[in-house]
């Protein structure tokens, strides 16, 4: 009868027990090691928790004001302790404070890290507060621990010992460390892989690495879709958003966008006790441009017409289409009125030269109005009335041309 074939590992776990059982005070020896020295890194731990937690208020003082005399007396207390060989500290905004005693990390593999929440809210994370634990210092009391045992047992009985414990180490321990620290290194998105050192084409680690690399490729595949859905999730979003608040022919902020730009310069205003205005315009002889070379000339048109507006302006003023001709222009800060008349006479001088579209060589021209802050009004309503009253006063007076609201105005009257 054919016995089944056992696997690398099984038959090295085998050799393994069976060298155990021969070597039973070695075991022992190396038994006693490992409690006190897990013993040691718990106590050397729970101490390190203790005084992290003791300076951990100073330290997010420290990582809140970004104050590095703080941190520095922080990482300085820290290092007092004996099973603290290095100390560091540092938040998103730069701060980062660091000290140690050793050269190397290799006496200082075990890292424990704290947040730090901040001072006045205590979901908010702002940094972090890191040490290193001496291990050199634990594993000298270990050693002193299982070498008072060691010295009641014989020399044969510890060197196959130290011999098991070497074989683990080659066999078992070195390839999971060495796969486990390849995770540990792996980000996402750069299509890392990780690799074997067993030397053998077929086991069980090897095979734990194909499944391994399968899966992160798995899931890199999903990241990167999860990444694209997300750009475009955001790319419509932006694009909607624009939509919602722009004139989709001109690119020029609508009636909706143009009132909370209103809303603000009023707010603004009200506080600095400054002055603003807003100038209404209305285009003189486009509704011919439309009637006689259609309404694809006419687009075209009032997207030059937004140009020329945009560029009379600052920047800091606001050029809105709120109708089909209809357009205002929102200056948040002038000294004087001449200043919005001198704004709107440049809008009416830049509208009345020729615009050439598709060949075609076209003259209209713009009639404004004009209403200042506070004097014609002290709202969104007042203001927007009475510039319009001013725009079609000077639509009366011929077309062409500015006009500053007053009192007297009839707004309307004997205008078709």
């Amino acid at each position: 009868m054919k016995l089944p074939k056992l696997s690398r590992l099984k038959v090295r776990l085998f050799l393994i027990v069976f060298t155990s059982t021969a070597v039973i005070g070695g075991c022992t020896v190396l038994l006693m090691f490992f409690i006190a020295y897990q013993n040691k890194l718990q106590e050397g731990e729970q101490q390190i928790n203790q005084l992290m937690d003791t300076v951990e208020y100073s330290a997010a003082i420290a990582g809140y004001s970004g104050n590095k005399e703080i941190a520095n007396d922080v990482i300085k207390g820290l290092l007092r302790s004996d099973n603290v060989c290095q100390a560091r500290l540092y938040n998103k905004a730069g701060l980062d404070v660091s000290a140690k005693k050793y050269a190397t990390n290799d006496k200082c593999p075990e890292i424990i890290t704290h947040s730090l929440r901040s001072p006045f809210d205590d979901k908010e994370t702002i940094g972090y507060l890191e040490t290193r634990m001496d291990s050199s210092l634990i594993k000298a009391h270990a050693y002193h621990q299982a070498g008072q045992l060691a010295l009641s047992l014989l020399a044969l009985i510890i060197l196959p010992g130290l011999v098991i414990w070497q074989t683990i180490a080659r066999l078992i321990t070195i390839p999971i460390h060495h796969l486990s620290r390849q995770l540990h290194q792996i980000t996402p998105g750069t299509n890392a892989r990780i690799s074997s050192i067993t030397g053998q084409k077929e086991d069980e680690i090897v095979q734990l690495v194909h499944d391994v690399n399968h899966l992160l490729g798995v899931v890199e595949d999903t990241l990167n879709e999860e990444r694209e859905q997300r750009l475009l999730i955001d790319e419509m979003q932006q694009k909607y958003q624009h939509l919602a608040h722009h004139d989709m022919l001109t690119g020029l902020p609508n009636r909706s966008l143009f009132a909370d730009r209103l809303q603000q310069m009023l707010a603004q205003a009200k506080r600095g006790a400054s002055h603003g205005a807003l100038i209404y315009l209305d285009l003189d002889k486009f509704k011919p441009v439309n009637d006689t070379l259609g309404h694809n000339i006419g687009d075209l048109v009032l997207v030059s017409i937004a140009q020329r507006l945009q560029a009379a302006v600052r920047e800091s003023d606001t050029v809105a289409r709120i109708g089909g001709d209809e357009f205002v222009v929102l200056l948040p800060v002038i000294e004087t009125r001449q200043d919005a008349s001198t704004v709107a006479e440049k809008i009416r001088f830049a509208l009345a030269q020729p615009f050439e579209i598709s060949g075609h060589t076209i003259q209209i021209g713009c009639s404004l109005g004009i209403a200042v802050y506070p004097e014609h009004g002290e709202d969104e309503i007042s203001l927007m009335k009475n510039a319009d009253s001013a725009m079609y006063q000077a639509k009366q007076n011929g077309r062409n041309n500015v006009q500053m609201f007053h009192n007297e105005l009839n707004p309307y009257s004997g205008y078709l």
